[in-house]
């Protein structure tokens, strides 16, 4: 009996070795990240990206060495062995945690990516920028990554990591089709700005109060949608009808995924997510471009055509759309110190009227750093807009668009 104690002992002897080697290769950060990767995002975002891995690699270690004082000490099997499966667990939820920020690092593959990634850095960064100090909150870092598919994501600063730790960075994913249209990339900030300021519950209970006093289904639904209508109106005020025109890019696809709803999905319907933004358009620039936009999306999606279970609650929904506007926008909430969103970031910055003026001025300063930097998210709706409106000489309108981008990205190399 003891001689087949200590053969399975010699097994858990072999597991802690297998799993402690596998930690010492993670350690080696310089591996899993091409050293351009890591030249390629701010100092800062660098440091703490490797004090988190350090910090996470030590509680493999930490585990690591307590497994070898019980072996040291002759301890019971089955200590042994709850040990070994606590080293595995910690290892492979540390190990997820690295990769993921590696992986994103290792997106910036070269010159010209790094620099437009650098350039959405500096975008998401204004955006929060021009919010949380203002109601006394400090701006977390944050770095953007590339990556396939459809839409934007967000791993928010102050999150729980699958480590355990805490994320001291906003890791923004940029999709590849979007990336010289990244007004995505603002709404995902606009998550990181409610989050923080915890105005998606104050939010919810505005919408399911006032609504609901017409339909309380409504009132529900569209509080169930709070945190990404709060992220959309956030990305409307910094880029107006920019960021409607790729939303709609975005979720554009068959009448069966956009009359889609699904219990619990923090997403609102897409058809009706696309009214609500054209209605925030209508609210504050009267009428324009979004006006055909709508015209498409009926003619595209005409949902009388539509037998879907979705259609009635779509139908009392769209009854509603402006005044969730206004409570969205005009409201004041405690969240922005008794102000509005709007009389904080005045969509009316971005309106058509104030974009040809900015194109005035563009055209002079665009070669000025400091002024790129400090116009760069009117210059994303400015291009946005005129990518979005125009009919001929769209190639040249992303030239632009990639030109003004890494003069961003470069200058913030070489500050």
């Amino acid at each position: 009996m003891i001689a087949v104690q200590q053969k399975n002992i010699a097994h858990l002897k072999s597991q802690y070795h297998h799993w402690m080697e596998a930690t010492s290769r993670l350690s080696k950060l310089e591996n899993l990240a091409s050293s351009y990767a890591w030249t390629g995002v701010d100092r800062d975002v660098k440091q703490m990206i490797l004090d988190s891995a350090k910090n996470s690699i030590g509680l493999v270690d930490e585990i690591g060495r307590e497994i070898k004082i019980q072996l040291q000490a002759g301890a019971e099997y089955d200590r042994i062995r709850k040990s070994v499966l606590r080293l595995r667990q910690q290892y492979l939820k540390t190990e997820t945690t690295i990769h993921f920020f590696t992986d994103a690092l290792n997106s910036r593959t070269n010159v010209s990516l790094a620099t437009l990634l650098r350039a959405c850095d500096i975008l998401c960064k204004r955006s929060m920028e021009a919010i949380l100090p203002t109601l006394g909150k400090q701006v977390p870092h944050c770095f953007t990554f590339l990556d396939k598919g459809l839409g934007a994501s967000i791993l928010k600063s102050g999150l729980r990591l699958w480590d355990g730790s805490i994320s001291r960075v906003a890791a923004i994913k940029i999709t590849f089709h979007n990336l010289y249209r990244p007004t995505a990339a603002i709404h995902e900030t606009g998550h990181q700005i409610a989050h923080m300021l915890h105005w998606n519950t104050e939010l919810a209970s505005s919408l399911r109060d006032r609504l609901g006093k017409q339909d309380s289904l409504v009132g529900n639904t569209m509080a169930s949608w709070a945190s990404e209508i709060a992220a959309d109106v956030i990305a409307f005020s910094f880029t107006g009808y920019a960021a409607v025109a790729s939303l709609y890019n975005v979720v554009a696809g068959t009448p069966g995924n956009m009359f889609a709803f699904h219990d619990g999905d923090p997403h609102p319907i897409p058809y009706l997510r696309v009214l609500f933004n054209i209605e925030c358009c209508k609210k504050f620039y009267g009428r324009g471009p979004w006006d055909d936009l709508e015209s498409a999306l009926q003619q595209d999606y005409p949902i009388e055509r539509y037998n879907g279970s979705s259609v009635q609650l779509i139908k009392a929904c769209k009854k509603v759309l402006s005044q969730a506007v206004d409570i969205c926008l005009a409201t004041k909430y405690k969240a922005f110190d008794g102000r509005s969103l709007a009389g904080i970031v005045n969509p009316e910055l971005v309106s058509p009227t104030a974009l040809d003026q900015l194109e005035k001025n563009s055209e002079a300063l665009q070669q000025s750093h400091a002024w790129v930097y400090k116009e760069c998210l009117k210059m994303l709706a400015l291009t946005g807009y005129r990518i979005a409106t125009i009919e001929k000489n769209i190639e040249k309108e992303y030239k632009r668009q990639g030109e003004w981008m890494m003069n961003l990205g470069i200058q913030n190399q070489l500050n």
